[in-house]
């Protein structure tokens, strides 16, 4: 974990922490923020080593537990809604799993129990475009693969070629020790002692996490919701008021 970990709250109303993906910046949730924050007190930060969060030697799954719990308690938050997108899915299973007393509900996301042999294939070929190509290309394929065609088309199409040699400002020792981490955690065989609300949602059009992850997750966690909703593998982006609106009926029903 780091020594300083950068946080910011939003709203007022119950608290929600919102845990971001590979990534790991706060700012990823902006749009699901600006949805949630008339109703809810909504947290993010950045994850230790990423954006203005320090960090102590290698990232780690339990680090960033480590920094959610400082967050909750730099905020004054006993307990707290948490929802974890991609590798925030993982963060949010440790934390219900090891803190079960400062979480309300949770909220897993494209996220996956554990990796299989095509996730491990995958990310060692994310990891080798990113360190023999750089972080332009590696950022280029991650929107090819990780938005829907037409949301590409609208947002990140350019008529010129792409230069995947342009600098980039991606930090590649720490993006790959973070896919490093990834790919050695798992909490599978502990998730059927989970005793709180869950929610899954998956989409069928997300290449980078496939939707049998979340069906697999949802089968593991009792009484867990499973929702599907397209949108890619960033469905909190391209598909934002959906998103938010099934955040708001998992946890009213709550009430």
């Amino acid at each position: 974990m780091g020594k300083t970990i950068y946080s910011q709250a939003r709203g007022t109303g119950d608290a929600v922490v919102l845990v971001s993906g590979l990534g790991g910046l706060g700012a990823f949730w902006e749009p699901v923020v600006e949805q949630l924050a008339g109703d809810y007190r909504v947290l993010t930060f950045d994850h230790p080593g990423v954006g203005q969060s320090e960090i102590v030697g290698a990232p780690t799954i339990p680090g960033i537990v480590e920094a959610l719990l400082a967050v909750l308690d730099a905020h004054g938050v006993e307990r707290a809604h948490l929802v974890g997108h991609s590798t925030g899915s993982l963060v949010t299973q440790a934390m219900a799993l090891d803190h079960p007393g400062r979480v309300r509900s949770i909220v897993l996301s494209s996220g996956w129990a554990r990796p299989d042999k095509r996730f491990r294939d995958f990310f060692a070929y994310r990891q080798f475009v990113l360190g023999q190509l750089g972080g332009t290309a590696y950022n280029a394929m991650t929107r090819l693969v990780a938005y829907p065609s037409s949301w590409y088309g609208e947002h990140f199409a350019v008529d010129q070629a792409l230069d995947y040699a342009a600098p980039s400002i991606v930090d590649v020792e720490m993006t790959q020790a973070r896919m490093d981490m990834l790919q050695n955690y798992s909490r599978r065989e502990e998730l059927s002692r989970l005793e709180l609300p869950a929610c899954v949602i998956g989409a069928e059009d997300d290449f980078v996490i496939p939707f049998h992850h979340s069906q697999e997750l949802a089968g593991l966690i009792p009484g867990a919701r499973l929702v599907e909703l397209s949108g890619g593998h960033f469905a909190p982006i391209t598909r934002t008021c959906a998103y938010t609106s099934l955040l708001r009926t998992f946890w009213e029903s709550q009430a």
